[in-house]
């Protein structure tokens, strides 16, 4: 109904109030989890919001069909690897792959209640969009921000890709290190410790820290490599952690970033012993062509053999992994394409800090990420179903040529270039084979949504983009990557804000993974519970922080759905017949001033709480006031005035405005139960189509002091009703009379007290009115046995035989000497009296209710407690 009635659509002719979300276009490779259902629900939570404050809200539905991820699905799906096809007929299977999961999961976030635009929808396979990428490229290369160069790169042998730094996912493993004999000319006894002997074929050089005590002894000298045999040389260097291993290290290309930069620092050979397939070259003899784990595991057999390893030992170590297939990552040498980065790093930080953070602490993690860049961010992947970089390459001189942007899209695998010839030397050009990283299609999504490149005028009423809403974990990639993006392309931030969302776990706080069993399927819990309790439980998750899921909190959803259901039932048939909205009465009762205030506060609180998406809180406000304060108090107190015609307008103004206004705080959040509550009781008399186009509550206003009195009203109704309840009386069992002692004025109030409680005769006496009468006087053995031991007995004996009176008035003995104050050593038991009689009391903040221990019900005593018919007031 919500599509069908574009309830959701950006109108393009309306930019003088826009908020747009750069929404995460959702990878195309496999259904949602919880952890998407929740991520996704937070974004829609800020367009409920937005959309009902009035704003023309921008929520594109989109989806990322691009690189690894579908390109693995695929390999899997056909039991092929893309070096089995040809190029692009792997890439028409990973489109159609796609496809089926791009219909998927519409539906599902259609389930999840998702307010996504479909007529704003994107996804960044289609041309439209890759030629985006491919134009921000060449304005970059003219710019001259990209070069191509030949060095050592983080290397996926799984992938067969380069990576850049910020998609290398540190793990902690088990390896071993293995402690290594090496030989010196004067025979002076050498042993290193190492994880990787498989790359002693390229030890090139030998470092010791020159504080070691060895260090004099050991610099300057020649060691034959074990195994290998060749010789190199020993030096001193203050890098060296004389703490791991032997406090040596062997430098060998490349076993880690130490080795890579001890390589660049001495100005060494990159000898490579590890290929682009993960195996060994033919520099390692015979261990070429074996895959890393197995040659390693024989050269430790070798050198045992030889006797050149001395032990053995098992460490925890942090290993770089691929982002997607989590193999551990090497370092190879091979010409890629890289965008200058580190130039900009400043640039990135000053944008940042031009936007609002939620959490602010996340921008910390945007800047340690930034101080800690080394590299410029390779952007060629030797993959397949990306967007293809646009060029060509001489195959004589190795000059490029660039495409034209307006020749974009192009593919330059079986596009021809702009000219037929290099322009240099007149030789072949042939197009480049690499593709882009899929970050540099996501880099550009504001770019896009602001219609960049096709809409100048669009483009500067829209850019930058209001929210960036995404996880933790890529802070580093698309976050950073855009920033860079937007700045070199538009000199601009590319979003005024920025949410972050955490990472859903099991109940038990571990991750979740299929492997274990505790996958949670967000479809399932809808089929069984409705999609507002799950998103109940979305809205409970604190931004920024990883959540346990929590099914008792789905339950919570349930129950809190079905409240409100009920309340609006209530409100709805103390509103049948009404033909528009009530107006206004002359005068309101206390308890209305009340619930109003408590209105006015929670509106106050929730609408602040989303303006700073602490939906939690929002919830949380939201979900107090309708089950705790309008539930169980208000409702409870005006049911009489609907009942018997006594002050009915007022309640059912107040009804209304309070009924109607909790259902739209919670709409954001609950947006099936608040759109059938609306279309029942609300819409004919409002007038707006759907809840989620009405206008956002606003304080409707009240009187404070008469809000004070319904306060005190409230809590002497819960008082009595309270005292019922403990004394196994009815709640409707009419009541004689009883008592309140108040600090607020209650002079006629008594009917909206006795109301409520079926209270026959209301009284409002002073405090001046109730005294203490003692009735028994109980010794304290606590204090009276450890200080008087073999006197006890007389102090005990002289309380007990004293008359409670006579202990309060000050009544003293003679103990050892000693005179005694009793009062010290009893504690006395009075009762509260009012006009002669005993009272029981019930006290709460502003009130204590008094109620005569011989209280009548119904014409019966209180032994009775079966009196139930109600004869008056």
């Amino acid at each position: 109904w919500w599509e069908r009635e574009e309830i959701y659509r950006f109108d393009p002719e309306r930019l003088d109030d826009v908020y747009s979300i750069d929404n995460p276009p959702r990878y195309a490779s496999g259904s949602l989890h919880i952890g998407h259902a929740t991520h996704y629900t937070h974004i829609d939570f800020a367009a409920r919001y937005h959309r009902m404050r009035g704003q023309n809200v921008f929520f594109p539905l989109c989806f990322d069909v691009n690189g690894i991820p579908i390109e693995e699905r695929v390999e899997r799906k056909y039991g092929i690897t893309r070096r089995d096809v040809d190029r692009h007929e792997f890439n028409r299977l990973c489109e159609e792959f796609a496809e089926e999961n791009i219909g998927e999961m519409t539906r599902q976030f259609k389930i999840l209640g998702e307010s996504m635009d479909p007529s704003i929808y994107y996804q960044t396979n289609a041309e439209y969009y890759r030629r985006l990428t491919q134009i921000s490229f060449i304005r970059l290369y003219h710019q001259g921000l990209v070069y191509k160069g030949e060095r050592p790169i983080n290397w996926c042998p799984r992938c067969m890709t380069a990576m850049a730094d910020a998609e290398v996912e540190y793990r902690t493993r088990t390896a071993v290190l293995n402690y290594i004999h090496f030989a010196l000319e004067d025979g002076f006894p050498l042993v290193i410790a190492t994880t990787r002997p498989e790359l002693l074929a390229t030890c090139q050089l030998i470092v010791i820290n020159p504080e070691d005590e060895r260090a004099p002894r050991l610099v300057g000298k020649k060691v034959k490599v074990p195994y290998y045999g060749h010789e190199v040389e020993i030096v001193a260097d203050e890098n060296v952690d004389p703490d791991f291993g032997t406090g040596v290290v062997m430098i060998c290309s490349i076993g880690d970033r130490d080795d890579l930069e001890w390589i660049t620092k001495y100005d060494l050979e990159f000898n490579i012993a590890i290929d682009e397939a993960g195996h060994m070259t033919s520099i390692t003899g015979e261990f070429e062509g074996m895959e890393v784990s197995r040659a390693r595991l024989l050269m430790v057999e070798r050198l045992k053999d030889m006797g050149l390893i001395e032990r053995t030992e098992e460490i925890e170590q942090s290993v770089g992994t691929c982002w997607r297939c989590h193999h551990p990552m090497e370092f190879i040498v091979k010409p890629q394409w890289f965008l200058r980065t580190l130039d900009f790093k400043e640039a990135v930080l000053q944008a940042a800090d031009e936007m609002a953070w939620f959490p602010e602490f996340m921008k910390i993690r945007l800047r340690d990420w930034v101080d800690s860049l080394e590299w410029d961010w390779v952007i060629s992947r030797q993959r397949y179903f990306a967007t293809p970089i646009p060029l060509w390459e001489c195959a004589s001189c190795g000059e490029v040529v660039v495409a034209r942007e307006v020749e974009c899209y192009v593919d330059p695998t079986v596009d021809p270039p702009p000219v037929e010839r290099c322009p240099k030397c007149g030789g072949e050009l042939v197009g480049c084979e690499d593709v882009f990283d899929t970050w540099m299609d996501s880099s550009i999504s504001p770019l896009y949504n602001t219609f960049w490149e096709r809409d100048p005028a669009l483009f500067e009423r829209l850019y930058p983009m209001t929210l960036r809403p995404q996880a933790h974990d890529i802070v580093r990639t698309w976050a950073f990557y855009t920033i860079l993006r937007g700045k070199l392309l538009t000199g601009r931030r590319p979003f005024d804000e920025i949410m972050m969302d955490g990472f859903i776990l099991s109940e038990d706080g571990t991750p979740m993974h299929a492997s274990k069993g505790n996958v949670i399927d967000p479809l399932e819990i809808i089929e069984k519970h409705g999609a507002d309790p799950l998103r109940f439980y979305a809205a409970t998750c604190a931004l920024g922080e990883d959540n346990n899921f929590r099914s008792k909190d789905v339950t919570r959803g349930v129950r809190l759905c079905r409240k409100i259901y009920n309340v609006n039932q209530f409100i709805g048939n103390a509103l049948r017949g009404a033909r528009s909205a009530p107006e206004r009465p002359r005068q309101l009762r206390p308890v209305d001033h009340w619930i109003l205030q408590e209105y006015d506060r929670v509106v106050e609180e929730v609408t602040a709480a989303c303006d700073g998406y602490r939906f939690d809180t929002a919830m949380r406000t939201a979900e107090y006031f309708i089950w705790h304060i309008l539930a169980d108090h208000y409702l409870e107190l005006v049911k009489f005035r609907l009942r018997e015609g006594v002050w009915s307008d007022p309640a059912r103004y107040t009804l209304y405005w309070v009924g109607l206004g909790a259902t739209k705080l919670i709409a954001p959040f609950l947006p099936h139960i608040a759109e059938e509550c609306y279309h029942l009781h609300y819409r004919e008399l409002e007038g707006a189509k759907s809840i989620h186009v009405s206008s956002w509550p606003v304080p409707v206003g009240h009187d404070p002091s008469e809000a004070e009195k319904g306060r005190a009203i409230m809590q002497a109704v819960t008082a009595i009703r309270r005292w019922k309840s403990s004394n196994g009386v009815p709640l409707n069992a009419p009541m004689e009379r009883v008592g309140v002692v108040s600090s607020v004025d209650l002079s006629g109030c008594s009917g909206d007290i006795s109301g409520p409680t079926w209270v026959r005769d209301m009284l409002f006496p002073a405090e001046k009115d109730i005294y203490l009468r003692p009735q028994a006087a109980k010794p304290r053995f606590d204090r009276i046995g450890p200080e008087f031991r073999e006197d006890a007995k007389i102090v005990i004996g002289a309380i007990k035989g004293a008359s409670p009176e006579d202990i309060m008035a000050g009544k003293t003995i003679e103990v050892g000497g000693r005179t005694l104050r009793l009062s010290d050593y009893a504690e006395i038991v009075t009762t509260k009296v009012y006009r002669g009689e005993v009272v029981d009391t019930e006290t709460e903040e502003l009130v204590t209710v008094l109620i005569p221990s011989e209280q009548k019900f119904g014409g019966a005593s209180r032994a009775g407690k079966d009196g139930r018919g109600r004869s008056g007031r």
